[in-house]
């Protein structure tokens, strides 16, 4: 019965966790011209309402990756996607020691426009429900601001 109410639990409060996919028309027109304006050679781009905003995931010269902007089009960090293997050595110590039932299936190194610190962020894929790993290039937890 207690698992069966954890799963229920945890089914009903995933969508809340992840950031939500986001058709063009929601997109604040700031953001999206900006977008435009920055990486005309942006294709494929996806937008997502994230935490601190709106991020947008394109390809650009067989490379897939990202932009996060404020609603009113200032960029707040890029990425770009990394291969597991090619991660930094602490970042995979930390992988290995502290998450070592977890399945990557996606990397990405995010460098804060603001103070040019750099982030890696792991997907976890293991189950019908994924979540994030954020790192610093040493391999420490970055710990997830709450919400207001």
């Amino acid at each position: 019965m207690k698992i069966s109410l954890l799963l229920f639990a945890a089914l009903l409060w995933a969508p809340a966790l992840h950031a939500q996919a986001l058709p063009d028309a929601q997109v604040p027109p700031l953001a999206f011209v900006a977008l435009q304006q920055l990486y005309p050679q942006a294709r494929n781009v996806k937008w997502r309402k994230v935490r601190t905003g709106y991020q947008a995931s394109y390809m650009q010269s067989q490379t897939r990756r990202l932009v996060r902007f404020s609603a009113n089009g200032d960029v707040e960090a890029t990425g770009t996607n990394t291969a597991v293997g090619a991660l930094p050595l602490p970042i995979r110590r930390t992988l290995t020691t502290h998450y070592p039932s977890r399945t990557i299936c996606q990397a990405t190194e995010v460098t804060n426009a603001r103070t040019g610190g750099i982030t890696y962020e792991m997907a976890t894929c293991e189950s019908a429900i994924s979540s994030t790993i954020i790192l610093t290039a040493n391999g420490l937890k970055v710990p997830r601001a709450r919400r207001p």
